[in-house]
């Protein structure tokens, strides 16, 4: 149908801002998995409310909805029906922008880069010796090759690798 076309025009444009959109993670500790969130949250949000205000099917809703009883009483079964229909459609699209900034890897990496066990995958021994804010100073860094500087306690491709 016609809804459906769109609503397949807005996956494929959604996929297309992400590829053309730069993420680049903040790499500060307070910050890394509020922007991550933001990134991989807010356009899906944006994209369901867009996917529901262009289907057709609302003002049939909201028409339905509000009609006084009359002679044929309001069925819920058909009003959950258009409601579910409508969601499943305005769906399309943010399920394949989460799907791809997941598969990017780059948001994930960002959001949960100072939840790496050191102790595990790094140079354990030198950990103990670092405070808790020098260390998720330093893990927060991990998705910025440029200014990562703690490849004496944990390389940076062991960290990616495990996330």
């Amino acid at each position: 149908s016609f809804m459906n076309g769109i609503c397949g025009i807005m996956a494929l444009a959604s996929a297309q801002v992400y590829s053309a959109f730069d993420f680049n993670c903040p790499c500060l500790p307070g910050y890394n998995t509020a922007y991550s969130a933001g990134i991989l949250l807010a356009p899906p949000l944006v994209l369901f409310l867009l996917g529901l205000v262009m289907n057709n099917n609302v003002s049939v809703l909201a028409e339905e909805w509000k009609r006084p009883p009359g002679r044929r009483a309001k069925d819920p079964a058909v009003l959950r029906y258009m409601f579910c229909s409508m969601a499943q459609r305005a769906l399309i699209a943010p399920v394949v922008w989460v799907a791809v900034t997941l598969l990017d890897g780059k948001c994930f990496l960002c959001a949960f880069c100072t939840a790496v066990p050191v102790t595990v995958l790094g140079n354990g021994s030198l950990a103990p010796g670092l405070s808790r804010p020098e260390l998720t100073r330093l893990l927060a860094r991990v998705p910025c090759p440029d200014i990562y500087d703690g490849d004496w306690l944990l390389a940076r491709d062991v960290a990616v690798r495990y996330l």
